[in-house]
């Protein structure tokens, strides 16, 4: 299977609805996704599987993205 590189498409200081769509399922368009986040010290990325349809993939993130994500929750 050919993996693709997916980068997250939302601004630091974008409103909560817009992150949340950035994120949503690529498959089955749902919101309904748990995500992790990972960060080290040159990229970051967050790991989202959806609960409606199953679905997993990892999402590239800028370190703007990535701090906006750690204070999300």
């Amino acid at each position: 299977m050919r993996q693709f590189c997916e980068t997250a498409s939302f601004r630091g200081d974008d409103v909560p609805c817009l992150v949340e769509a950035s994120l949503a399922c690529r498959v089955c368009l749902s919101g309904k996704i748990e995500w992790g986040l990972r960060v080290e010290h040159w990229d970051a990325e967050v790991r989202c599987h959806c609960l409606s349809c199953g679905d997993s993939r990892s999402v590239s993130l800028t370190d703007e993205q990535a701090l906006r994500l750690s204070l999300h929750r």
